[in-house]
C-alpha cells in the first residue's frame, strides 16, 4: 500500500482539485442544450426515418438530450429532477470539448467548428469528436436495441462523416459488428437500469464498464489524430484516455453537480507547444494542477506497465475501499473550497 500511496493521491488530488471550485452554484445545462432536440421528432424525418448527423453539434448533443430524458424515470428513487442520473458525465463532456475548441479541424484545412466558418460542424479529424463518437452513437443504438427507447433500429438513419466512414458504424447490426463488446456492454446497462432490483452501485458498475469499452476501439483506430495538435494537447489527450481507466474503477459518480464541477478544472483551449503545467499564466491554478496530476498518473501508469492500473482496480474492487476512496475525495473537497 505504502509504494501505491503516491500515484494513489495523485488521483485523489486531481479529482479533487477538479471539483471543488465553485461547489455551491446553480448547474447550468451543457452548451446549447435547450437547442438540441429533445425527441426523435425534432430531427429531420424522411422516407419513414429520423435522419441524424453527429457532424453537427446540436444533432450529437440531442441524442444525449433524449437519453437523459427517456432514462429519467429510473433514476427518480435516487433524487429529483434528474440530477442523480448517470449519463449527466456523457453530454457535459462533450459540451466541454465543443466551449474548449476541440471539435474544430486541427488540421485548419476546412472551415468546420470555427467562428468564422461552421461553428456547429464537428470535425471528423478531431481525435475527441471521434472518441466520443464512440460514447454518443454507440450508447444511444444501443439504448434502441434495449428497447428503452421504445423504437426499432430501422427507424434511424445516422449519417456518416465526409472522410473515414469506414472507421465508424451507423446501426445496430453495423456497429454491433464493429464493436460488439461495446455495444454488448452499453446495452447490458440499459437493460439493467429496467430491472426492478437495480441499484446505483450496480448501474455504476455497468456504466463504467461501457464507458472504458467505448474507449478501445478509437483509441486504437485513430492515433494518427495525435499528429494534427501540439506534443502538449497529444499527451493530454493520451494521458485523458488512461485517467478515465482510474476513475471508472473507483466508481465515480457522473451525477449532474458532480459533473459540471469536475469540468472546471479542465484546460479550457486546445494547448499548444509553450503550455508548460503548471506555469501556464492564462489557466487557473486549479487547471495547471489537473495537467500536472494527469501527467504524473498517465507516466506512472505506462512506467508500470499498467500494474498500478491493475493495484488500483484490485484495491478498488472492494466496496469498503471504494466508500474510503470518495470519502477522502470528499473530505479534501472540504478543506480546499
Amino acid at each position: 500500500m505504502a509504494v501505491l500511496a503516491p500515484w494513489v493521491w495523485v488521483l485523489v488530488g486531481c479529482l479533487s482539485a477538479a471539483v471543488a471550485e465553485d461547489s455551491g452554484t446553480t448547474t447550468p445545462y451543457p452548451p446549447l442544450w435547450e437547442e438540441s432536440p429533445e425527441q426523435l421528432s425534432d430531427y429531420r424525418f424522411e422516407d419513414g426515418k429520423h435522419i441524424i448527423n453527429p457532424w453537427v453539434f446540436t444533432d450529437r448533443m440531442g441524442l444525449y438530450r433524449i437519453l437523459l430524458t427517456q432514462t429519467a424515470v429510473y433514476f427518480a428513487r435516487y433524487g429529483p429532477e434528474n440530477e442523480q442520473n448517470l449519463l449527466w458525465g456523457l453530454p457535459f463532456q462533450f459540451g466541454w470539448q465543443y466551449k474548449s475548441g476541440r471539435l474544430v479541424d486541427p488540421t485548419g484545412g476546412t472551415d468546420c467548428g470555427y467562428e468564422t466558418g461552421d461553428p456547429m460542424c464537428v470535425s471528423v479529424d478531431s481525435w475527441w469528436a471521434d472518441v466520443n463518437y464512440f460514447l454518443s452513437v454507440i450508447p444511444f443504438l444501443a439504448a434502441v436495441d434495449s428497447g428503452i427507447l421504445g423504437i426499432s433500429a430501422d427507424q434511424i438513419t445516422i449519417l456518416p462523416p465526409p472522410l473515414d466512414q469506414s472507421k465508424f458504424c451507423y446501426g445496430v447490426s453495423g456497429c454491433q459488428e464493429l464493436v460488439r463488446e461495446t455495444m454488448d456492454n452499453w446495452t447490458a446497462f440499459f437493460k439493467y437500469m429496467q430491472l426492478p432490483s437495480s441499484d446505483f452501485d450496480g448501474l455504476l458498475e455497468h456504466l463504467w464498464t461501457a464507458h472504458t469499452s467505448s474507449l478501445e476501439y478509437p483509441v486504437d483506430v485513430f492515433p494518427d489524430r495525435y499528429a494534427y495538435y501540439s506534443d502538449q494537447e497529444a499527451k493530454f489527450e493520451e494521458n485523458w484516455a488512461v485517467a478515465v481507466n482510474y476513475l471508472a474503477a473507483a466508481y465515480l459518480p457522473t451525477t449532474m453537480n458532480r459533473t459540471y464541477r469536475f469540468q472546471k478544472g479542465l484546460p479550457p483551449r486546445v494547448l499548444v507547444d509553450t503550455d508548460i503545467a503548471p506555469f501556464i499564466s492564462n489557466f487557473t491554478t486549479l487547471q495547471n494542477m489537473v495537467l500536472v496530476s494527469l501527467t504524473a498518473l498517465g507516466d506512472t501508469d505506462r512506467l508500470t506497465g499498467s500494474a498500478s492500473l491493475t493495484a488500483w482496480e484490485f484495491i478498488m474492487s472492494s466496496k469498503a475501499a471504494r466508500e474510503l476512496f470518495l470519502k477522502a475525495f470528499e473530505e479534501f473537497l472540504g478543506t480546499s473550497t
